[in-house]
């Protein structure tokens, strides 16, 4: 490709049209000029037209042609991140718009680890509803990377997920600490053990336990409290990664003990399907955050379920600490 000139920053924005960054939305995904112009309405000669002014503006190439399809390079990458960014608070724009035009309070996604869904996500929801029962909420449940790669680039407004402790990971979040939480062993509530005021590890040796998969950090947290108080591993385990239902099962029906994050399991215990034992564990993967993006600015639905969090979990009125 020819030698691009850089751009200016006082022209680029001349350069620019929405419809090619809605284009370059549509290519990062399917990597086929063909079929992201069918996707954005435009003929592929447009289409092809639209990225070259697009390469010309910013002065460097990107995306790599090859007759599998179109890959994008390091700065069509980057590029692509930038674009979403824009776009994303585009229709947050749009949605803040239509919420003042039709009288509500506007909309606010959010996005969960288990634990916080399971108990105090609930509760802000109900507290904002009471409030704003116009109020658009939409809910997804997600692992840790996928909840903090979505908020970064504007698709999810908060995530309630492990904090984020590498500095280049947190780059573009603000975290605020919601709660620390224990590991508590669990059993069936007509185990032999349930409700007994002390207990010891060298006790439960022999039963069946649900353990956390061996490649994983909670495991060799588990494993160091053996070791320490009872110098060896039970014998009688399965490991799991599964969803929750199934150890919930394995420890309801079929009496295995399982060490369980102490939300879900008062939980549960609420509901009578589990017993907690007097057994705990420090969680070694840290505390759970509310993250938003760090760009100074927060929409007022935003605002408000950030601040209805915080309550729900003891946090008080105190302002989002990074």
């Amino acid at each position: 490709m020819a030698h691009l000139s850089p751009p200016t920053l006082a022209t680029l924005p001349f350069r620019l049209k929405f419809r090619q960054l809605v284009l370059l939305d549509a290519l990062g995904d399917s990597q086929s000029l063909r079929k992201a112009a069918a996707q954005t309405h435009l003929t592929q000669p447009a289409a092809t037209r639209a990225m070259a002014e697009l390469e010309s503006a910013f002065g460097v190439q990107l995306f790599e042609r090859s007759h599998a399809g179109m890959a994008p390079t390091v700065y069509g990458s980057a590029l692509i991140q930038h674009a979403r960014r824009v776009l994303f608070d585009v229709q947050q724009a749009h949605a803040e718009i239509q919420a003042l035009r039709s009288g509500s309070h506007g909309l606010v996604r959010v996005g969960s680890l288990l634990p916080p869904a399971a108990g105090l996500l609930p509760m802000a929801i109900g507290e904002v509803k009471r409030q704003f029962p116009r109020m658009r909420i939409s809910l997804e449940q997600l692992p840790q990377r996928p909840l903090v790669e979505r908020v970064r680039e504007g698709s999810l407004d908060i995530a309630l997920c492990r904090k984020v402790s590498s500095e280049e990971d947190a780059q573009g979040l603000e975290q605020s600490v919601l709660f620390e939480e224990d590991y508590v062993l669990v059993a069936s509530p007509g185990h032999r053990c349930a409700g007994a005021a002390t207990l010891h590890l060298s006790e439960l040796m022999d039963e069946p336990w649900v353990l956390p998969h061996a490649n994983g950090l909670f495991y060799a947290h588990v494993q160091g409290l053996f070791l320490a108080q009872v110098g060896r591993l039970p014998t009688n385990t399965v490991e799991s990664s599964t969803p929750l239902s199934a150890n919930l099962m394995l420890v309801e029906q079929y009496g295995f003990l399982n060490f369980m994050q102490k939300t879900i399991a008062q939980h549960y215990e609420q509901r009578g399907q589990l017993s907690i034992l007097p057994v705990s564990i420090s969680n070694p993967l840290g505390p759970h955050v509310i993250a938003v993006r760090s760009n100074g600015s927060m929409a007022p639905a935003v605002a408000t379920m950030v601040q209805a969090l915080r309550v729900a979990a003891g946090c008080g009125e105190e302002a989002l600490a990074a």
